[in-house]
């Protein structure tokens, strides 16, 4: 499990793929203490195990299927990701409670810089909308967020990031066209799905009847 805040962005070393599945190796400088092979790491906020570290190099192995529904899928060398280490019991939780479970991914429309604070605008899947609302909690690229608005009909959500988020994470890079992952709030997922299903069997009852 993860928190949404991110520790650092750390640079990719290389990517390499052999027989289907491509190992990703990064400079995690800093956040290697007691990191062990095995272990989960959110990378731009998806769960990867770690399968080799060399010092504060740290090698992850990720399967076609992972590439395919996130934005690892064009990482090169030289590029810079999010990361996060997983949290542990008695950490403090400061943003909201994350799996590393990917959904999918969003498109970048707009971005409003500031001198305070960066507005990004982007388009989210339909199949995904009825998970989104006005200040509702939505993680992207591993970063935990509140949707300052939400439009269902269009797809258009923003969030607001604060400096502090822009110097700690690959944010203050982000430009249009730019696809982030996003991962929902388990909450909402288990809610929405929740009702869908009772007001469907109600609707079955009542045609059955």
């Amino acid at each position: 499990m993860f928190s949404g805040i991110v520790s650092s962005r750390c640079q990719v070393c290389s990517i390499e793929e052999e027989n289907g599945v491509h190992r990703l190796t990064l400079d995690l400088t800093g956040l290697t203490q007691n990191l062990e092979v095995g272990a989960s790491v959110a990378i731009n906020g998806v769960c990867l195990t770690v399968v080799a570290v060399d010092d504060s190099v740290v090698s992850f192995e990720i399967v076609e299927a992972t590439r395919i529904q996130t934005n690892l899928r064009h990482l090169s060398a030289g590029n810079l990701v999010n990361v996060e280490r997983a949290i542990r019991l008695g950490d403090e939780i400061g943003g909201h409670l994350l799996s590393g479970h990917v959904a999918d991914v969003v498109e970048v429309v707009q971005t409003h810089p500031s001198t305070k604070e960066r507005r990004i605008e982007f388009v989210v899947p339909r199949p995904w909308r009825k998970y989104f609302h006005t200040k509702g909690y939505i993680a992207l690229d591993g970063v935990s967020l509140t949707l300052a608005s939400f439009d269902r009909e269009t797809g258009i959500g923003v969030v607001n990031l604060i400096p502090e988020t822009l110097r700690r994470t690959t944010f203050g890079a982000v430009s249009t066209g730019r696809l982030l992952n996003f991962e929902v709030d388990s909450t909402t997922l288990a809610v929405v799905d929740t009702v869908e299903r009772m007001l469907q069997s109600a609707s079955k009852t009542v045609d059955g009847s």
